[in-house]
């Protein structure tokens, strides 16, 4: 069973519904939070991609300059045969069918650690975008860690310590607001003040070495430590805290 950590009084309810690309396919996500993941996650990664997996890995979070061998080694070492490392920091590029060419193809896409501003600035309103949300259509899966994790919300946390700086993410978990090393960074305060500015929206906060995975309508944690549930309910927010195999409910209650 899950734990109720705490109810908060608010003052301020609105009543705006979340905007998205929501399509007609429930999403495929491996959301994770940052730090050392066990197996188990990227186990359940490489199932979701499908019998015959094809990987996209974008690294664009990264201020390092990563080696793609080593990024193709990495992966390959977790089950997948086919890589692909796919990067640039120039939107023009990032909308050319010629760079967007091995989205076509995979199964499933990868967005590593970093700074998640990074990844938005990069891709938000290009052919890369319409191409993640396509790959969601057909079936494939999203996973990212750290910036990877916080970029799969609209609604995105950029930065800040208690107070967070909101900025547009991609659209790939409608109706959520997602935050990672979640009790590792005490990042409880940040989340609250952005659930605040957006009650219509349910937070989701990942702790390190832990995942939320969606399919199906449905959504589990797997890892090490907890999942953070926060909503706005009635003038109230609701934390609730999920670890491994337990359901998080995505709906507002």
């Amino acid at each position: 069973m899950h734990l109720i950590f705490t109810t908060l009084i608010i003052t301020l309810v609105l009543t705006t519904t979340a905007k998205g690309q929501e399509g007609d396919v429930s999403p495929k996500l491996v959301i994770c939070g940052g730090g050392s993941m066990p197996d188990s996650v990227f186990q359940r990664f490489l199932k979701m991609a499908g019998p015959k997996p094809n990987l996209v890995v974008i690294p664009t979070a990264s201020s390092r300059d990563l080696d793609p061998e080593k990024v193709q080694k990495l992966w390959r070492s977790r089950g997948f045969q086919d890589v692909f490392v796919l990067h640039t920091n120039n939107r023009n590029v990032a909308s050319t069918s010629e760079f967007i060419e091995p989205l076509k193809t995979a199964t499933a896409i990868w967005f590593c650690g970093g700074s998640q501003q990074r990844i938005a600035d990069a891709y938000l309103n290009t052919l890369l975008e319409k191409e993640v949300y396509e790959l969601i259509q057909r079936g494939g899966v999203v996973g990212g860690t750290s910036a990877g994790a916080a970029i799969q919300s609209r609604v995105m946390i950029a930065s800040g310590s208690r107070e967070p700086k909101i900025s547009t993410g991609l659209d790939l978990l409608p109706g959520s607001i997602i935050d990672q090393h979640f009790l590792k960074r005490n990042r409880i305060p940040r989340l609250l003040v952005a659930i605040r500015a957006h009650p219509h929206l349910i937070g989701f906060g990942i702790d390190e070495g832990t995942a939320l995975i969606t399919q199906e309508g449905n959504a589990q944690v797997i890892g090490k430590s907890f999942v953070l549930r926060m909503e706005s309910v009635e003038g109230m927010i609701q934390l609730d805290a999920y670890n491994n195999g337990e359901e998080v409910p995505l709906a507002n209650r």
